[in-house]
């Protein structure tokens, strides 16, 4: 059941519609865009080298010596 049409100055049966055109352009993300489209990744992965031992015993050291200094600092606030 309808509800009975009256008549009226103002009639609007359909909501009213717009185009929204951004006015701001981000050049970057239209080349991502682009790149997305024709299937190519702009970015390249080399693989890193391995570690030499060195750097590994020097990070064990680091971390060893970060375990006693808080150890250390521990011990000092509580006494």
């Amino acid at each position: 059941m309808h509800a009975p049409k009256l008549p009226s100055f103002f009639k609007t049966e359909n909501s009213k519609r717009f185009m929204f055109k951004p006015r701001y352009y981000d050049e970057s993300k239209e080349r991502i865009e682009q790149l997305k489209k024709a299937g190519k990744s702009p970015l390249k992965f080399k693989r890193q080298k391995m570690k030499h031992p060195a750097q590994k015993g020097r990070a064990r050291i680091i971390i060893f010596l970060i375990i006693i200094l808080s150890l250390f600092a521990y011990k000092f606030i509580i006494n």
